[in-house]
């Protein structure tokens, strides 16, 4: 069974990592091209935070709220995934190899996030696996419209109007929003299949 603490363990683990060969980076290239990962990978990590407080919490009102939180930032962990786009632009070409590494371990970490947090979430409220399908597709559109639309979380309190207006606009014209559909079902393929793989044993 998944433990909690070997979780946590795991993801301090790689993000230190992930931000050791960043920093090593910054002798190697002598720029700061790669220093906003670590601000995706606060972001990706703050979903097991609220999945945390879920799980430890009896308390129905702290539950809808910590929940609605967890969800909402979800999305954040899956989105570091998509940050490997920027090896095409970001030099130099000598340390294509380290660049991928060092994004391969950011991202890593946000898998490891979202597979975690959702497993709490899941065995704390003992939801079936409808539940993973439903968040891996939620994940994977929230990933679209930070990656091409380019809405944040926060969006949602500070700037709702003109995303509620983009959410039509996708759904009414989804063909004009490529690749929307694309992303979703993949990503959402993606962590379905690694969460399966990650819970596998727990049944066995």
């Amino acid at each position: 069974m998944m433990k909690v603490t070997n979780l946590l363990k795991s993801i301090l683990l790689v993000s230190c990592a992930a931000i050791v060969l960043n920093i090593g980076r910054l002798g190697l290239a002598e720029n700061l091209s790669y220093l906003w990962l670590n601000w995706n990978l606060f972001l990706a990590l703050v979903p097991i935070f609220f999945a945390w407080a879920f799980v430890q919490s009896n308390n129905k009102f702290i539950h809808f709220f910590a929940f609605l939180l967890w969800l909402g930032f979800l999305p954040n962990a899956p989105y570091i995934v998509t940050d490997f786009i920027h090896m095409a632009d970001v030099g130099p070409k000598s340390i294509l190899w380290y660049d991928g590494i060092m994004i391969f371990l950011y991202t890593l970490a946000g898998m490891i996030s979202w597979i975690g947090s959702a497993y709490m979430i899941q065995k704390k409220a003992k939801w079936n696996e409808w539940f993973i399908i439903i968040i891996g597709l939620l994940s994977g559109f929230g990933v679209y419209l930070g990656r091409y639309i380019r809405f944040n979380t926060w969006d949602v309190i500070t700037n709702p109007l003109p995303l509620f207006q983009s959410l039509v606009d996708i759904f009414i014209h989804p063909q004009n929003n490529s690749p929307v559909v694309l992303m979703t079902l993949v990503i959402a393929f993606m962590f379905i299949i690694f969460f399966k793989l990650c819970t596998h044993y727990e049944k066995t």
